[in-house]
């Protein structure tokens, strides 16, 4: 199975044996931040050297209590089928796979200037009323727009930039071929 069968496959399994989704996929992204971004506990984890069981002493001594049980056990599950690895694979189809479920989209949106939180707020209620879903935006700047917006979600993208568009009248102007020297009257 390829990583991303085995990231799909373990995420879908967790879904559907949580009763407290969302509190599992916050989890699962600080878990994923913990164990993956600091190379001393990134290599203790992923040390072959290192027991299973030691490993999973370490968390339950430093989890139990901090995080629901699912999640702890789920950890221990991935450990002990040596798919730890796939950890931030795994919480990012969590989200997918929650995001399915709750009907939730998840939209890029560039902008420049940035976008105030009121200005995102009504962005995302025009486009959840327009397509009939809850909108997550996550919002970012983009000084090469010159100002404006872009919006990508699924296979769509919204374009309201002055970059777009110059480039389209850029394209215009192409292809309409205008002859050297004509002279245009008002």
């Amino acid at each position: 199975m390829n990583d991303s069968g085995v990231s799909k496959t373990y995420a879908s399994a967790l879904l559907g044996a949580t009763n407290v989704p969302e509190e599992v996929e916050q989890e699962l992204g600080d878990l994923a931040q913990l164990l993956f971004k600091d190379e001393k506990v990134k290599n203790f984890f992923l040390s072959p050297t290192v027991s299973n069981e030691e490993k999973e002493k370490v968390l339950i001594k430093n989890l139990r209590g901090k995080i629901s049980d699912i999640t702890l056990n789920f950890l221990g599950v991935l450990l002990n089928r040596g798919r730890i690895i796939h950890l931030p694979e795994i919480q990012k189809q969590f989200t997918v796979e929650l995001d399915k479920k709750k009907g939730r989209v998840r939209a890029q949106v560039r902008s420049y200037p940035s976008l105030e939180p009121a200005q995102a707020a009504k962005l995302g209620s025009i486009l959840s009323e327009k397509f009939k879903s809850e909108f997550i935006l996550e919002v970012s700047e983009d000084k090469s727009l010159l100002g404006g917006f872009v919006v990508q979600f699924n296979d769509l993208k919204i374009e309201k930039s002055i970059a777009s568009q110059l480039g389209e009248i850029k394209k215009s102007m192409l292809e309409k071929k205008l002859p050297v020297g004509a002279i245009y009257e008002n």
